[in-house]
Order: C-alpha cells, then structure tokens, then sequence
C-alpha cells in the first residue's frame, strides 16, 4: 500500500535518476551474445542526498524516512525530467498526448500509460499515479471533461457508459511515480556545527 504523500519537492527537484532495465547477458558456444528480458516495463530509481544538507533538511528526511518505516511503505515521487504526458516529459499535457483505447461499446475500463515513442520498439508503461486533477481525456480528439473517474494508485480510468464502437480514447496528465527508499538505514554525518549530510539516498520505483 503505497502513502499518497510526495517527497518533498525540494529534495526530488534535482536529483539523478531514471528507468532501470534487466537484463541477461548469456556468451553461447560460438562465442555470441543472447540477451534475455526480465522485466516487461522498466523499474526507475533515484539518489537524492545531494539534496539535503541543512540541519533542517536533515530533521525533516529523517521524519519522513522514519514515517515511511524506512523501506517498508512506499511513497510518491515527482520526476521533474519526466512528469507530465508530453513527449519530453515537461510541457504543459494535452488530451491527445497519450494513447488511451478504442472503444468497443463493451469495455469502460481503460489504465493510463505514457508510451516512449521508437519507430522500431516503443514501449507503454503504465502510469498508476496521476497527479489529482491534471487529467484530461478526448474522445476522437473532442474534450471528454465529465463521465468518467479515475484511480490514483492504478491509474484505471472507468467511464460512466461504454465508449462506442470505433472511438479513439487519448489523454494528457501530469503523475508521480511510487518509490521507496532503498535502505532501512538513514546514514547521516555532522560535518560542521551548521553543516549536515545524508549518506546515499536511494530510491527504487515501487511495483506491487
């Protein structure tokens, strides 16, 4: 169960980070290389102690950590290089960014993905955390602003009745992303009487 609460913005704004892929390496017989998936959608992980270094900083992450019982209970992050629907992961979102289905006249439940566009593979990965009231929806490019809702922690977007038959369905939105620290430890120094500093803070995407 993930906390809906946000790292606060002052620590994920700057930090380093980004997808994470898994992958099997495996050297055959005539001296080839066979790689192997692991994951169907990359996990992204984060370092943000370069972030905190103020005695206050120090207090707050230490709160923040402890209430999160260390790596125990996931939390939401705000990725500042990729937040919103847009392609470059910045721009202000639009209803027609992001693929949401085509309507069969049966199905009403449709889940929200940000696809990372290759005209060889692209890939859709889920977005589960829409950030509360960015979300816009378009049926055949028209705004669609009332008859649906939508799940924060499935990003599952339910319309009131069927889309008909043939309707193309897009979205725009901006989204957190649930992490939770790495370690149960929280390393922190006293460097001088006014100066503190966090040991590595890392942060793992969080899937359930």
């Amino acid at each position: 169960m993930t906390d809906d609460v946000r790292l606060p913005e002052k620590w994920s704004k700057g930090s380093n980070g980004g997808f994470e892929f898994s992958t099997d390496a495996v050297l055959t017989d005539d001296g080839g290389v066979e790689t192997n998936e692991n994951w169907a959608v990359p996990l992204r992980r984060y370092e943000i102690s370069h972030n905190v270094k103020t005695p206050e900083d120090i207090g707050l992450l230490r709160s923040f950590h402890a209430a999160r019982r260390g790596a125990a209970r996931p939390f939401l992050f705000k990725d500042w290089i990729d937040f919103t629907s847009k392609a470059d992961g910045n721009s202000a979102a639009a209803m027609t960014d992001q693929p949401l289905g085509i309507g069969d006249g049966v199905t009403t439940a449709f889940q929200l993905v940000k696809r990372y566009a290759d005209s060889v593979s692209p890939i859709d990965v889920p977005v589960l955390w829409p950030v509360t009231g960015t979300l816009l929806i378009a049926k055949d490019g028209v705004a669609a602003p009332t008859g649906w809702s939508v799940n924060r922690g499935t990003g599952i977007v339910t319309f009131t009745s069927a889309p008909p038959l043939g309707v193309i369905l897009t979205a725009g939105f901006q989204f957190d992303v649930p992490v939770r620290f790495e370690d149960d430890l929280l390393r922190i120094s006293w460097d001088t009487i006014n100066s503190r500093s966090a040991g590595s803070v890392p942060l793992s995407e969080w899937r359930a």
